[in-house]
């Protein structure tokens, strides 16, 4: 299941890579073939509400299996585009299923993994699931290098249909999340995916460079919607997407938690090719190298953090991450152009060694707190909140770029007031004596 998640983050980051490549195949230009992205972004996201109420009905195992078949077949045909628009109608296949793809097998892995073990599980996917964005470029890069663009869309058929069959062969065949009578919510359904997309949509196009005007009549469109929805949510018994599941203290704090991880996550993938170019004249293939050195901190980070919060609870873990995110946030803001480029990647080393200990114990701690029945809807709540956090943060490093003739300085100090802002926010996750209760009591109610 957690190849399924990573399979859909490296698609996203490998098309992104491959772009200036596809064009010329496509027949079009730069501005044109980024397209390819955003319609995937917007297909993706529309999906993305709907996970709550699928899961309830036909369970979540099937809802990932549906989004296999669809990921390959648009995967498939996406690799066959002959020009621009008949790749966007293929990656609007793609996008659809993409969107369900990784939070159906997190709902997979959070409904069948006991609380006892969540940490363990989870930081383990977690850590899948992070490197994606790591690989991605260097993967798309090689590919490109070997002008084969098509097997960046051709190389998720295999793994779908590998991942499908074990899907099929393991998986219980009845795991709703639910008693499978969910009511479809009409006006959520006209008000919810809309408002989320549209929001997506204006950030994307912001950090595109499109009018300032066009972005905000996109973005305050959307978040009227989202605001109607909020209203819409709390007076029907079954909402799209529940967000009464705020009201446990614990569940808040993760969402929150894991907003800030999308924002900072994908602030430092935009930035540290910028720094390396820009701080120590890196050539284009070793650009990737802050981030291959982010994804080795990730690595052993993350699987540990997730261990240890079986024991110990996620509070001191999350805490003690985020405090040392922080300052050496703060410490490469102040020192990447003037301090030897060894220094700054041991200090990048570093920050991967604090945020994964910030990333899967708050991710582990999301799905231990939810009752069964609501890891559907949990899961939806979480990939929005990702999904808005991870383009506001690429339109701010964009956004900076432009404005400033050292965009990772800025960067760095809104990644270090971040992580700041998680240090407080710590305290209402659950410590020691609340992660022992959680495995020998069970999940808590809502």
């Amino acid at each position: 299941m957690a190849l399924a998640a990573f399979m859909a983050v490296l698609n996203g980051t490998t098309v992104t890579a491959s772009l200036e490549a596809m064009a010329p195949a496509l027949g079009t230009t730069i501005s044109g073939v980024v397209w390819v992205t955003t319609v995937y972004l917007v297909a993706a996201s529309a999906s993305v509400p709907l996970i709550g109420w699928l899961t309830a009905r036909i369970g979540s195992g099937r809802v990932l299996q549906i989004a296999l078949v669809g990921f390959a077949l648009g995967s498939l045909l996406s690799g066959f585009a002959w020009d621009l628009p008949s790749m966007l109608v293929f990656r609007v296949i793609q996008g659809v299923s993409g969107g369900m793809l990784e939070p159906a097998a997190l709902a997979v892995i959070g409904l069948l993994t006991p609380s006892s073990r969540m940490g363990r599980v989870m930081g383990f996917v977690s850590l899948v699931i992070n490197l994606g964005p790591v690989v991605g470029p260097l993967l798309g890069g090689i590919l490109v290098s070997g002008g084969a663009w098509q097997w960046i869309f051709w190389m998720n058929v295999p793994l779908a249909v590998l991942i499908g069959v074990a899907a099929w062969r393991l998986l219980p065949k009845d795991e709703r999340h639910g008693d499978g009578s969910a009511a479809m919510d009409v006006v959520g359904l006209l008000l919810l995916p809309p408002g989320f997309v549209l929001v997506l949509l204006g950030l994307n196009r912001w950090g595109a460079g499109a009018s300032p005007v066009l972005v905000g009549a996109i973005v305050l469109a959307g978040v009227i919607l989202l605001a109607l929805y909020v209203r819409h949510a709390l007076r029907v018994a079954e909402p799209l997407v529940d967000i009464r599941l705020l009201r446990i203290p614990s569940f808040a704090a993760a969402l929150g938690i894991m907003s800030v991880v999308g924002l900072v996550m994908y602030t430092q993938l935009a930035v540290l090719p910028i720094l390396a170019q820009r701080s120590f004249g890196l050539p284009p293939l070793w650009q990737a190298l802050p981030v291959a050195v982010l994804g080795g901190g990730l690595l052993v980070s993350m699987t540990l953090a997730g261990r240890l919060s079986d024991s110990i609870g996620p509070r001191i873990l999350v805490r003690g991450g985020a405090a040392v995110t922080a300052v050496t946030a703060a410490l490469i803001a102040i020192g990447h152009q003037s301090w030897p480029m060894g220094v700054v990647l041991v200090l990048v080393g570093i920050l991967g060694l604090g945020f994964g200990s910030i990333a899967s114990p708050t991710f582990a701690s999301l799905y231990r707190v939810l009752p069964k029945a609501s890891i559907g809807q949990g899961t939806a709540a979480l990939f929005i909140m990702l999904q808005l956090f991870a383009s506001t943060g690429v339109t701010v490093v964009g956004f900076l770029t432009e404005a400033s003739a050292n965009p990772a300085t800025s960067a760095y100090v809104v990644i270090a007031g971040a992580a700041a802002v998680v240090t407080a926010a710590a305290s209402l996750m659950p410590g020691g004596e609340d992660g022992l209760s959680r495995r020998s009591g069970g999940r808590a109610r809502a």
